[in-house]
């Protein structure tokens, strides 16, 4: 198959589901529940359907790309603090835990993330290293939510029919494969250019393809968590409410 076809097809594929991933959030009346989801979901189809009427390698295109990249890493890192609310607004006890490691973490991957741009060379321009930097932090950040969505799900009553487990889903898997594509070509060498930007778009059509098996099925089922299961919910208050004083 030519490979101009397929990165052809990789390219349209995110922006039609997530144009319909948009239709049937309006028509769900799911906007309000999720609406920086909602806004990153408009916000990267409308981007690369603007840049199919802007000359390549000019500099309004320059513009329009980084500029739009910066508003998804923002918008990206509000995704994250928008599931994070959702599942645990339930459970009062967790919000100043769950909020004090979303820090916690940030500042891990901005360190990270620091620690990277020192090493690098610096060939581009100081802006676009800085939202590289912030990308790549986020993209860590979005990782390791899943990890800990994934340890934690049993414990909150959680299921995988949530909207945003598959939302944090989406996110985690594609954040994952970003940064692990990102060493294979960047320090072990192991892929070319090529390569990298084939597999990124594939790992960014399954993050997709996740969203919309979430969002677009006619019949999805609203899970209510009443209680947590088998857990003894005073000793979790008292056990956070123990850390978070100190």
């Amino acid at each position: 198959m030519n490979t101009s076809n397929v990165t052809m097809a990789l390219w349209i594929m995110p922006i039609v589901i997530q144009s319909i991933i948009v239709i049937v959030m309006l028509q769900r009346k799911l906007v309000k529940v999720f609406p920086v989801f909602f806004s990153y979901s408009v916000l990267l189809p409308a981007r690369e359907i603007l840049l199919l009427f802007v000359p390549n390698h000019s500099n309004a295109y320059s513009r329009i790309y980084f500029f739009g990249e910066a508003i998804v890493v923002a918008l990206s890192l509000g995704v994250i603090y928008e599931v994070i609310w959702h599942l645990i607004r339930p459970y009062s006890f967790l919000r100043r835990f769950a909020f004090r490691f979303f820090w916690i973490v940030a500042a891990v991957a901005l360190v990270l993330g620091l620690i990277m741009f020192l090493s690098s060379s610096r060939s581009d321009p100081p802006l676009l290293e800085i939202i590289i930097l912030a990308e790549r932090s986020v993209r860590f950040l979005q990782a390791c939510w899943l990890i800990v969505l994934v340890l934690l799900m049993s414990r909150l009553g959680l299921t995988w029919q949530h909207y945003a487990v598959g939302i944090a889903t989406g996110f985690g898997v594609y954040s994952a494969s970003d940064l692990a594509l990102l060493e294979l070509r960047g320090h072990l060498r192991l892929i070319t250019n090529e390569t990298l930007a084939l597999l990124n778009s594939t790992a960014y059509n399954v993050a997709v393809t996740i969203w919309a098996l979430y969002f677009v099925p006619s019949r999805q089922r609203k899970v209510v968590v009443e209680s947590l299961p088998n857990t003894d919910i005073a000793r979790w208050n008292e056990v956070l409410s123990e850390y978070l004083q100190k």
